[in-house]
């Protein structure tokens, strides 16, 4: 009961930013200063090419008040450390690259403890995130990574070359939309974030199961009364 109960107030608490919407404030880098990057994203015959060079690495702050570590997923917009936003939700992540995302998490997530490697992550996830050709090449394709940036890159595809084969980990997006205001004037949205969550152990899921299954007995037996 006890696995249960945790397992449902994980639930609960992950859904509440479906329903509602979240406020994210963002400090800073988790490891400063941040190596620099320069990427590039580039469709052909769309206008949503992209350029960036600059920091890059996960960011720590906030998510309605709780302690909060997370990576950039949006190279479209942009926030300012120290400012609490508060228009976002979660929102899923086509499955294929939720998946490919979830691996990298899984196998190289918890080893991040440098600049370098913070720097080669957020890189690497980019990639999965934007990547349309196929398979994952810094050097080809729809995103690229184009700086001489003490080892980044290098280390990045070492990861996208070898993400590992499976993902123990639920991933989605923290999201921030544009809008239209009343004056018919549109107001951009904010950078996206990367959320994960485990996923339940197969013990969890069958006393989650049981418990429902229990409570849905009893409220038949009540009301058959």
């Amino acid at each position: 009961m006890r696995y249960l109960l945790s397992a449902a107030a994980a639930c609960l608490a992950l859904c509440a930013p479906l329903a509602h919407a979240a406020a994210v404030n963002l400090s800073g880098y988790t490891y400063g200063p941040a190596k620099s990057v320069n990427v590039n994203i580039d469709l052909p015959g769309t206008s949503y090419d992209r350029s960036y060079g600059g920091g890059a690495g996960e960011f720590t702050g906030t998510l309605n008040g709780a302690s909060f570590q997370t990576y950039c997923l949006d190279l479209y917009e942009f926030f300012h450390f120290g400012t609490t936003y508060n228009d976002y939700h979660l929102t899923t992540i086509d499955a294929g690259r939720a998946q490919d995302i979830g691996r990298l998490v899984t196998k190289y997530r918890g080893d991040v403890d440098t600049a370098k490697e913070s720097a080669a992550f957020q890189v690497a996830l980019w990639e999965l995130t934007y990547e349309n050709s196929g398979s994952y090449d810094l050097f080809a394709g729809s995103f690229k990574e184009t700086a001489f940036n003490d080892g980044v890159r290098a280390l990045a595809q070492n990861w996208l070359a070898d993400l590992g084969t499976f993902s123990n980990v639920k991933v989605f997006k923290l999201e921030s939309l544009g809008y239209y205001n009343g004056k018919n004037q549109w107001v951009a949205g904010h950078q996206d974030f990367l959320v994960t969550t485990p996923v339940p152990e197969p013990s969890t899921t069958v006393l989650m199961i049981a418990g429902l299954v229990g409570i849905g007995f009893i409220v038949t037996r009540r009301s058959g009364r």
